[in-house]
């Protein structure tokens, strides 16, 4: 394969919810499966994180390659030769489930260490778990029961995380020695951690949900501990539930008891994620607290925090999705609106469909257009 001189922008450095993007072809391969962008947001196997997929121009993605100063991107059917601009579109869903797994194990990897003595040597991230091998593995059931409950308490302090660009012959305080010389991307999770990291990353602790530890196995010199964090909690849950043996009555008391401790920890994320974001927030001119926000998706975790932020006073809530086109609304009774009421009579007006009580309602619209001409009547 001949490259040309042209080095491919990395989008995901700077912005780890960036889905869509355009793009020009910069090469493409003779049988056309394998290209090159000029700025692309899909993320290469590197550093443990496998690589995103999604669509180019249509065209599934079902490899991306980090070469160096380009990225390759494999394609399952051909790319035209006369198509040089092109519109990518990464999976949302499993991008937001490798940030949430990669977050997530900065702040495990900072507390084992920071709080327990222990080091990450390796991390890798799979389809449904994630695992790091940590030294000494010396490590009884009973100190890693002890340190998932740490690693979740401090996931409920949802900590800023912020992204830089730093040199490595001036910058300080990271958890681990840099490997490399030149400019380093560094990834800090205020107060708790700061690492040299090329991944994708969540913009506060609290998006990884809870970290709900699996197995262990010794692995040379280190232990390998499985992890689960965000949804994957939910699946593996669900899978000990179904496991043969786990038929013995006092396990499934144990699982029911950890199910409820993980709904209750979400809970309590979101409340806490919720509460913040409202102190955050300032009033507009008609004296209202906003949250209006344009989402890939409109999830359960979203949700949750659009409830706890609803809890105060002159709290208004518009949340979209641009996939499906669907909208949340929501307003605290002390601004004296009937979000039913409101809604019913605008989506009718736009074609949409949707309900919902005098606190809360949700719907969805043919088309992305329609539903930011709701948002700017909602405000009106």
């Amino acid at each position: 394969m001949g490259y040309i001189n042209e080095l491919t922008e990395r989008l995901y450095y700077h912005d780890s919810y960036l889905w869509k993007f355009d793009a020009t072809v910069s090469f493409r391969s003779e049988d056309g499966l394998r290209i090159q962008l000029d700025r692309s947001a899909f993320y290469p196997t590197s550093g443990g994180q496998p690589f995103d997929t999604g669509t180019i121009s249509g065209i599934d993605v079902v490899d991306v390659i980090d070469e160096g100063d380009h990225i390759t991107h494999v394609l399952r059917t051909p790319l035209g030769a006369d198509c040089q601009s092109v519109a990518g579109s990464v999976d949302a869903s499993r991008r937001l489930d490798h940030m949430r797994q990669h977050t997530g194990q900065h702040v495990l990897s900072a507390v084992l260490e920071e709080e327990f003595g222990l080091r990450t040597v390796s991390f890798h991230m799979g389809a449904g778990y994630a695992t790091i091998d940590i030294e000494p593995m010396g490590v009884s059931p009973s100190k890693l029961l002890e340190i998932e409950r740490r690693v979740n308490e401090r996931l409920l302090e949802d900590s800023h995380v912020s992204v830089a660009f730093e040199h490595s012959s001036t910058v300080v305080g990271l958890r681990k020695a840099p490997d490399r010389e030149g400019l380093l991307r560094v990834v800090t999770i205020a107060g708790l951690d700061r690492s040299a990291c090329g991944g994708t990353h969540v913009a506060r602790t609290g998006e990884v949900g809870v970290i709900l530890f699996g197995k262990t196995e010794k692995v040379r010199q280190s232990l390998r501990l499985e992890f689960f964090c965000g949804g994957r909690v939910l699946e593996e849950v669900h899978r000990r539930t179904n496991d043969a043996e786990l038929q013995n009555s006092a396990l499934r008391e144990r699982l029911a008891e950890s199910d409820k401790v993980r709904k209750r920890l979400a809970a309590e994320v979101a409340e806490i994620a919720g509460q913040q974001r409202y102190a955050q927030s300032a009033a507009d001119s008609q004296g209202r607290f906003p949250w209006i926000e344009e989402l890939e998706i409109v999830d359960e975790d979203t949700r949750l925090r659009a409830n706890a932020f609803l809890n105060n006073e002159k709290a208004l809530v518009i949340l979209t999705g641009r996939s499906g086109a669907t909208v949340l609304f929501g307003a605290h009774p002390s601004l004296g609106i009937d979000c039913g009421k409101t809604f019913k009579s605008l989506m009718s007006e736009l074609g949409g469909k949707g309900g919902g009580s005098a606190k809360q309602a949700q719907g969805s619209l043919p088309d992305l257009a329609r539903l930011r001409l709701l948002v700017e009547k909602l405000m009106a």
